[in-house]
């Protein structure tokens, strides 16, 4: 059997790529950062390019583009993403297949199912995935919580949110007025308190970890943002490891069941 295992390769506003292993496939999340440091965090993470299947695109942003056509057109791998991210999003000499979301597709053993999320893009969404009972669900720029993110990622086996940015830090930062109040808004991220709020209501009893998914390097801690999720998750009467990313990523393999 292959590794059943997560790598997040880069989590932040300096990139965001995260790495699904299932039985005999690696699906990409996102290519934000250059196509030579993905290859080489793969390679440190042990991980090989040449089992790439797919590159799913969350949305546009160069955060979550910016290696996606060197490296999907030197490893010969498609994209995947809706018409709209595509429609602004650099892939020349790249295949392509649209996605919609709501609609599920199949990867070989993955089921993969898009869901709508409220970021300030084109047409963003965020991914659920599904194999041999194993449920992976995975979304950053979320702008808010909704009932229909709550019951897309509701009790995963291993749930990655987002975790932007601590209140505090954020008001009483160097940002200008609009760029926090655009962070705060609906349509731009999430705080760790808004994230304890989506875990609580996310966790099932087939959950095995929370990850926590772009912090912020100016307004955010990881400790903060473990702290408040950990915090909301006890006040619901539910106990799971939460484990935060740095701004670099992880250092090693989230194991899968």
């Amino acid at each position: 059997m292959h590794d059943r295992c997560v790598r997040v390769l880069s989590s932040g506003s300096c990139g965001n790529s995260i790495l699904v292993s299932a039985d005999g496939i690696d699906v990409l999340i996102d290519a934000g950062i250059s196509c030579r440091e993905l290859e080489r965090r793969m390679s440190l993470m042990g991980a090989d390019p040449a089992r790439v299947r797919a590159v799913l695109l969350t949305h546009e942003h160069t955060d979550h583009t910016r290696g996606v056509r060197r490296f999907c057109s030197t490893h010969s791998i498609p994209v995947y993403s809706t018409p709209g991210t595509l429609s602004l999003t650099p892939h020349e000499g790249v295949e392509h297949r649209t996605i919609e979301a709501g609609v599920d597709f199949e990867l070989e053993c993955l089921r993969v199912r898009p869901f709508r999320v409220n970021h300030m893009a084109a047409d963003p969404v965020a991914f659920s995935m599904s194999f041999d009972g194993v449920k992976v669900s995975i979304a950053s720029d979320l702008g808010c919580v909704t009932p229909g993110i709550v019951r897309e990622m509701s009790s995963a086996s291993l749930l990655m949110v987002e975790a932007n940015y601590d209140d505090d830090m954020l008001m009483r930062g160097r940002y200008p007025d609009f760029l926090k109040l655009s962070i705060k808004g609906d349509h731009g991220h999430l705080s760790n308190d808004e994230s304890g709020t989506l875990s609580a209501e996310a966790v099932g009893d087939e959950t095995r970890q929370v990850v926590l998914l772009h912090l912020s390097m100016d307004n955010n801690t990881p400790t903060k943002a473990e702290s408040a999720v950990k915090s909301a998750l006890r006040k619901a009467g539910k106990k799971v490891p939460v484990s935060p990313t740095d701004h670099g990523g992880m250092n090693g393999p989230i194991k899968l069941p």
